[in-house]
């Protein structure tokens, strides 16, 4: 379902990310791990076409993120790190909204906003403004507003920051629920317990450059390496900070 190849991007001299070949299957939960800076943020956007690559390919569902960047969007749910919703919105309305310019009829949007409004516990807020949101109720919000038009393929930066403990069981919970739905879900994290717990794949990205990807087990064979992930983590990115610095 998501592919990337080759992928690049640079600013003026800076290389954000660099070659990036990325695969994430129907069904699947895909971690995307590196500190912040790493690179994860920059590969999302333009998976959304929301950036141009400097040269390379990404592609969701067998379209170009570039070419076919409309349809693209309407397979896609994108949740950003730091969600922001007109100030004048109600939460109701910006999940309402949201299933509008997806295209839906406003009946089948509000019927879908009410709907998911009640699975992501904001009932008794739904009628308060969205600028008034804590953190974490912004993030459900925008999850919401993210699923309403029941995409294929969920884009998620750092789902899971600014959420409380209660919160970020039940995002777990959810994500691995969706990926047992057949949704496919990029999940861009720099919590290395939370991914090691709810990822099938993972990847870590490092200063631009993928260092390794695979499963769990297949990432301890190519590192020739056991441990939990945050041992595999720092061994594989101090590598990468060795290999950088001069002789």
């Amino acid at each position: 379902m998501i592919r990337t190849h080759q992928l690049n991007k640079t600013f003026g001299s800076f290389t954000a990310v660099r070659n990036i070949d990325l695969s994430a299957e129907k069904g699947s939960v895909y971690g995307f791990l590196g500190a912040n800076g790493a690179g994860k943020t920059t590969t999302i956007k333009m998976l959304m076409g929301l950036l141009v690559p400097t040269s390379g390919q990404a592609s969701v569902g067998g379209l170009d993120c570039q070419k076919d960047r409309i349809e693209v969007k309407r397979l896609i749910g994108y949740l950003p790190d730091v969600p922001l919703f007109p100030e004048f919105l109600k939460g109701r309305e910006v999940v309402q909204m949201a299933g509008e310019l997806q295209g839906m009829s406003r009946k089948a949007a509000r019927i879908r906003a009410d709907e998911l409004i009640n699975q992501m516990g904001l009932e008794e807020a739904s009628e308060e403004y969205s600028t008034n949101y804590s953190t974490g109720m912004k993030k459900r919000l925008g999850l919401a507003a993210a699923m309403v038009h029941d995409p294929d393929v969920l884009l998620l930066d750092e789902p899971t920051n600014g959420l409380d403990p209660y919160a970020s069981k039940q995002m777990r919970e959810w994500i691995t629920e969706s990926a047992g739905r057949g949704k496919t879900i990029l999940l861009s994290t720099h919590l290395l317990d939370m991914a090691e717990r709810v990822c099938s794949h993972l990847g870590i990205i490092h200063r631009g450059d993928m260092v390794c990807q695979g499963t769990m087990q297949e990432i301890r064979d190519q590192r020739v390496q056991q441990g939990n992930l945050e041992d595999i983590f720092f061994a594989v990115t101090a590598a990468g900070v060795a290999h950088e610095s001069p002789a």
